[in-house]
């Protein structure tokens, strides 16, 4: 439910008793008047996400009309204790603005923490896969791919120099992992091998570092993914905030193995095929055969559900954010599906470090997980 104010031309008073008429609202308040002078406006709070940024959805009136259709749409975004992630987002939009649909800057105050957005609408991604026939969710995907692919084609140099995006390091992918060893583990109450864990990470980082590098939106799934109110022949793209220069899988795990949605391996198996023909088509660098390209997805898919893991109950224990748990089981599927993967087809380096981390995740792992989750 949304939280709902109307506000006239210079007139600061809150008409919904139930908004907390906080300094912070009353500063958003003040801004937005400033930028839309002389407009009615109705102000929508939308729910939160995983991050401390506050969302809004504001619509705009003709105040000399008596027509009670919005003149126009927008997305607020409220980053008072995220700015630094704010000048980011304003950042990456310019570099991602030339090759793929993301929102148009319309105003922003960096000093404030306030920015007013193209709203895309309401239909995400995955709304447009409840119920939808096979042929319509593989038009959907085929559209989400190509649009992946024309932001791989974005010169990593221009990323790095004109942009300053940060490379996926071996720290980074380090840093990340290491959220299921802080969090998923001691919330399920076993003790880590950390021979084999630190074994694991160095394979996987190994590997990961010799894939071709890419711009990487970073969590390129079903939510952040919408259906343009304006265009519905593009996928509007949000949430890309914290993209890197990083490997070519990276956000094609995200989206196939996406945490919110599920699809039997083999479609997912024909998409990866389908994603990789694209690269090819795009002549983009990219793996010598389709199982190579495989092999390399599921070893990102692995480094990414392993940090998911950490992630959600992260965001469970010290945000109170509980509704991630009950999406746990799907990532715990898609990480023991690449890990038996790799165990039976990865290569030599793979296999050795893979192997004996999987029987440790079988026996000691599985069965407190498995308990934890009964329910």
């Amino acid at each position: 439910m949304t939280d709902h104010i109307v506000l006239q031309p210079d007139d600061n008073t809150n008409i919904n008793t139930d908004v907390d008429n906080s300094t912070r609202q009353q500063q958003l308040e003040n801004w937005l008047q400033q930028v839309f002078e002389d407009q009615t406006f109705i102000l929508d709070s939308l729910p939160g996400d995983a991050s401390a940024r506050q969302y809004h959805r504001i619509q705009l009136f003709d105040a000399n009309s008596s027509d009670d259709t919005p003149a126009a749409r927008y997305i607020v975004m409220d980053s008072a204790d995220e700015q630094e992630a704010m000048q980011q987002f304003v950042n990456v939009t310019k570099l991602m603005a030339p090759a793929i649909n993301v929102p148009e800057l319309i105003a922003q105050d960096m000093a404030q923490g306030f920015l007013v957005l193209q709203d895309f609408g309401a239909t995400e991604f995955a709304h447009l896969l409840v119920d939808a026939p096979t042929a319509k969710v593989n038009d959907c995907y085929q559209l989400a791919m190509k649009t992946l692919v024309d932001l791989q084609k974005t010169p990593v140099q221009t990323a790095r120099v004109e942009h300053e995006l940060p490379d996926y390091d071996s720290a980074m992918l380090n840093r990340e992992m290491d959220l299921f060893r802080d969090w998923f583990i001691p919330y399920i109450g076993v003790s880590l091998n950390e021979k084999l864990w630190e074994n694991l990470k160095s394979a996987l980082i190994d590997d990961i570092l010799t894939q071709p590098q890419v711009i990487v939106h970073r969590d390129y799934h079903s939510r952040n993914l919408m259906q343009d109110q304006a265009d519905h022949s593009r996928l509007g793209v949000i949430d890309f905030q914290d993209a890197v220069i990083g490997a070519y899988t990276y956000d094609l795990v995200s989206l196939v193995r996406d945490a919110y949605v599920e699809w039997p391996e083999s479609q997912v198996s024909s998409w990866v095929n389908d994603f990789w023909q694209l690269q090819q088509l795009a002549m983009l660098p990219t793996a010598d055969s389709a199982e190579q390209f495989e092999h390399d997805l599921n070893v990102m898919g692995v480094q990414r559900h392993l940090k998911v893991l950490g992630i959600f109950i992260r965001l469970s224990e010290r945000d109170g954010k509980n509704r991630y748990l009950a999406d746990i089981p799907k990532v715990m599927s898609d990480l023991l599906l690449e890990l038996n993967w790799l165990a039976e087809q990865g290569n030599d380096a793979m296999k050795l470090a893979v192997l004996p981390f999987n029987q440790w995740l079988q026996d000691s792992v599985l069965p407190a997980y498995q308990d934890k989750f009964a329910s």
